[in-house]
């Protein structure tokens, strides 16, 4: 039976990251990982960054698992099955993913015959909890009261205790396990501890409606300065590209392929280490295309 772990979390919360490192330990140990992912919206990023990173990853973009994608994923992987014969399959839902249908979908009688559930691990950003909350928190509220265990992301660039983030993920879910260590230092023990927690046969199901949130995907045309790239993001933080709460994508700052993460206030930008043209995905509750096209075009 192949296992499929789920990581869960909000726009922005470095579930990609995290399944590179989980995808890394189960290499490690001898067995044979593959990477899904579900994308909201159109660019494919995150398959593009675990494939960098020598790992077989596949994308279904475009939709929701939630939404209009169900028969697309159980299609997906049992081909994904038949073709690479994994022992565990990472399964990166979007952002404003919502546990029941998954859970539905594990229980099809072709899927229960080849697969059973591994982990659920909800991924929590530090930074932008309180606002994610505040804002998404029909999201939020599910993925953590349906999650064992749950690790805290982004430690690295906080200035303040994780302790209020932790007794708010408690109050919603007493029964979870929290992580909260800075991810460079993890190491066997520490995904070995993970892994380990029990997951529970209870599910609380929730109406799915994400309506509110839009995105686009386009192609920029220029190759960014430093001068435009301080401009694109003063637009960004001055909402006049709209009221954006997730921006990615790859970007060629300064004559080098850039990967440009923006989870509201966080704001990353490392080197591309594969093969990928220029595309930028934007998503929001409002989305200005036109400041954006007249920018990037």
């Amino acid at each position: 039976m192949v296992k499929i772990d789920l990581i869960s979390g909000f726009l922005g919360a470095g579930k990609t990251t995290f399944a590179n490192m989980l995808l890394r330990h189960y290499m490690d140990k001898g067995l044979k990982p593959i990477y899904i992912v579900n994308e909201f919206g159109k660019t494919g990023l995150d398959a593009e960054i675990i494939k960098s990173d020598g790992f077989e990853a596949i994308e279904i973009e475009g939709g929701c698992i939630c939404c209009t994608l169900k028969d697309d994923i159980s299609s997906t992987i049992l081909n994904v099955i038949d073709v690479f014969s994994p022992t565990n399959i990472v399964f990166e839902p979007s952002g404003i993913f919502i546990f029941d249908n998954f859970f539905v979908m594990l229980k099809e009688p072709n899927i229960r015959q080849r697969c059973e559930l591994g982990n659920i691990i909800t991924i929590v950003d530090s930074i932008n909890f309180s606002f994610s909350k505040a804002t998404y928190g029909g999201f939020i509220y599910n993925q953590i009261k349906n999650a064992p265990a749950i690790v805290l992301s982004k430690l690295e660039k906080t200035t303040h205790s994780a302790d209020d983030v932790i007794c708010d993920i408690k109050n919603i879910n007493p029964g979870t396990t929290v992580i909260s260590k800075v991810w460079d230092s993890w190491n066997a023990e520490d995904f070995s501890h993970l892994l380990s927690q029990e997951k529970d046969s209870h599910i609380s199901y929730q109406a799915h409606n994400h309506s509110s949130l839009r995105s686009i995907t386009i192609k920029p045309q220029i190759s960014f300065t430093q001068k435009e790239l301080d401009q694109f993001l003063a637009r960004y933080k001055a909402g006049i590209f709209g009221e954006l709460y997730r921006v990615k994508g790859i970007i060629t700052h300064e004559k080098q392929p850039m990967l440009i993460n923006i989870a509201k206030d966080d704001i990353t930008l490392e080197k591309f280490k594969g093969i990928a043209e220029s595309t930028l995905t934007f998503i929001g509750q409002t989305i200005n295309k036109d400041e954006i096209y007249s920018f990037l075009t």
